[in-house]
């Protein structure tokens, strides 16, 4: 029941989000939300624990249909809003641990942010240190 109100929550808070972003400039007050959306959906994801793969599933089809969207709406929001977002994953990687329960989504969605960043030669080494890590998976 936790898990279906915190999905609520977030599919209401992602098109409220989505509301906002329009079709042309955004000013800084924009930028601020979405630089500021992104932070949290990023510690959101960081911390959440599913208690099962459908749960867990269900959350990432609604955040990709929100980033989506967003992208279709207001390709500059969707911009900011992931190049905020990116950074958290990657420092994220550094003090993550087996024991931190990601399920294989998360594990998805941070491969693909390191991948983008893989060209940055800060990340680089990020990058193949999180190769080199192993965790359990959580769900199989």
């Amino acid at each position: 029941m936790k898990a279906a109100k915190t999905l609520i929550f977030v599919f209401i808070l992602g098109f409220w989000s989505f509301s906002l972003a329009q079709d042309g400039e955004l000013t800084a007050s924009d930028v601020l939300f979405y630089e500021s959306l992104a932070e949290r959906d990023a510690i959101y994801e960081q911390e959440q624990r599913f208690s099962n793969e459908k749960d867990e599933r269900d959350y990432w089809r609604d955040q990709k249909n929100f980033e989506l969207m967003l992208l279709q709406k207001n390709p500059q929001a969707y911009h900011i809003y992931i190049s905020k977002k990116r950074p958290s994953y990657v420092d994220h990687i550094e003090h993550c641990h087996p024991d931190c329960g990601h399920g294989d989504f998360y594990k998805r969605e941070e491969a693909s942010f390191l991948m983008q960043m893989s060209n940055d030669s800060i990340y680089g080494r990020l990058l193949s240190e999180a190769q080199t890590r192993t965790s359990p998976n959580k769900f199989k």
